[in-house]
């Protein structure tokens, strides 16, 4: 078996066998109501709730959405796939090519089995673009050394390419696009600490300082085009519709009877079968074996894998789409943003973050501007105005609700930032919510690998 898990830091995430997450899965296309769950989730056990949230992404749907390739479940295959994001059908796009040079007969059967519907989960619900923040790298450089953030900064810029080569090779409509991001600082006393530690990076000659560069206050309001902005630092990054690009990758492998998919077939168990030495994967339609498994689960790892239980946490997080009422705004914004606010505002509440977060981080919004004629902006974050109610997001996996408590701070958000966003002239509003849930980590870093079980033996590859 095998676990794609956490990689709870980004918001968009890439393809390979490797990690994705941030944000959750389907049942019913109707938006779920604002009144919060009981926390009594804590007890159930951890899958997909029906009737999620739906998110900007998922309003174009593809004819894959919803399919079954064959009316039943294949009794047997030789991969197992749970999970129809990002991570689960690069997985199969991935294995596809690295066999693609063996006979018909001998590539391995493929079954990607998933809760809801495609790319209804984290990928389907988070803001689209494929980056690390500036202030993340220094935090990975202070506590496991610069070796480890350059990795971890590598790792993600891959994707970013990775996810452009598949792009072009397969011909993909998902709005690609290479951009730059910002990540901004509107604290005074942030901004020349973020300074004096990136250039302190820079000077020892960290890697991944070596495509970011430091604005300054006297130039980072107009470059960046938000208001009071003390500093910035940029970085190249990736932008794409995730839904897309995971619907007709995934269309390509279902036509070229590469894989066979099954939505709306939630894994509720798995034991082992020791006489055939595969795997059983246990749905409320038929049961599947399997040789190997593996996990694209994200948050919902733990609900399938006790050992992962506390390792791989559910976090509820919120997003919204913003779009001008009064016309497009020009010039149109083409960068993506992290906005990063280290004093609360003076009406939130302190956040009570997790252990692996500072209380800097906890309030962070990120904004994708959408290359669309309309100006709208995905914006994500606000969680300094419910961090204080842990029930609210803390091991909640409840996307089918959303949190009220955002929505003042999202609303209005471009129109007190964003120079030429004055309300006079853009009338901005938020015109959709939308919860999702991230899988986090104790240490924040994915997980990837083998699974073991609880007494110490593989089952599988």
């Amino acid at each position: 078996m095998f676990s794609i898990g956490a990689l709870s830091v980004l918001h968009y995430l890439g393809p390979c066998i490797l990690a994705i997450t941030h944000l959750t899965l389907s049942s019913k296309r109707t938006e779920g109501n604002t009144a919060a769950k009981s926390h009594t989730q804590r007890e159930e056990q951890i899958l997909p709730v029906a009737n999620a949230t739906v998110p900007y992404w998922r309003t174009e749907w593809h004819w894959i959405d919803e399919h079954r390739l064959t009316p039943e479940l294949p009794a047997e295959c030789d991969i197992a796939i749970i999970g129809a994001g990002l991570a689960g059908v690069s997985t199969a796009y991935h294995i596809r090519k690295l066999t693609s040079h063996l006979k018909a007969e001998e590539r391995p059967h493929i079954v990607i089995v998933e809760a809801r519907q495609v790319c209804s989960g984290a990928t389907g619900r988070n803001g689209g673009h494929i980056k690390t923040r500036t202030p993340t790298l220094l935090r990975h450089a202070e506590r496991y050394g610069p070796e480890q953030a350059d990795e971890y900064a590598a790792y993600v810029d891959a994707h970013v390419y990775a996810i452009k080569h598949a792009v072009e090779a397969e011909g993909l409509d998902c709005e690609f696009e290479l951009r730059r991001s910002y990540d901004v600082f509107v604290d005074r006393e942030e901004a020349p600490s973020m300074k004096t530690k990136f250039s302190s990076a820079l000077e020892a000659g960290h890697a991944w300082t070596k495509y970011r560069d430091f604005i300054d206050g006297d130039m980072a309001e107009q470059v960046t085009a938000i208001r009071g902005a003390k500093a910035a630092i940029s970085c190249p990054i990736g932008s794409f519709w995730p839904y897309k690009f995971v619907s007709q990758l995934l269309a390509k492998l279902v036509e070229a009877r590469a894989v066979n998919v099954h939505t709306n077939t939630p894994v509720q168990n798995l034991t082992y079968d020791h006489a055939s030495s595969k795997n059983i994967l246990h749905t409320p339609r038929e049961q599947l074996k399997a040789k190997e498994v593996v996990f694209a689960t994200n948050g919902y790892t733990a609900g399938l894998l006790a050992a992962y239980k506390d390792q791989i946490v559910p976090t509820r997080g919120t997003a919204c789409h913003i779009v001008p009422t009064k016309g497009p705004i020009f010039p149109h914004l083409s960068h993506t943003y992290n906005i990063n606010y280290l004093s609360p505002p003076p009406s939130s509440s302190t956040t009570d973050s997790k252990d692996d977060k500072s209380d800097a981080e906890a309030r962070v919004d990120y904004l994708n501007p959408r290359p669309d004629p309309h100006s709208s902006i995905i914006v994500g974050g606000g969680k300094w105005t419910y961090g204080a109610d842990r029930s609210l997001w803390d091991g909640n996996w409840d996307d089918a609700t959303l949190i009220p408590e955002v929505f003042p701070h999202f609303d209005g958000l471009m129109q007190r930032h964003f120079l030429g966003w004055e309300e006079a002239r853009s009338g901005a509003r938020m015109v959709r919510c939308w919860t999702g849930i991230q899988g986090y980590t104790g240490d924040g870093m994915p997980h990837v690998g083998r699974v073991v079980e609880e007494d110490g033996k593989v089952k599988g590859r």
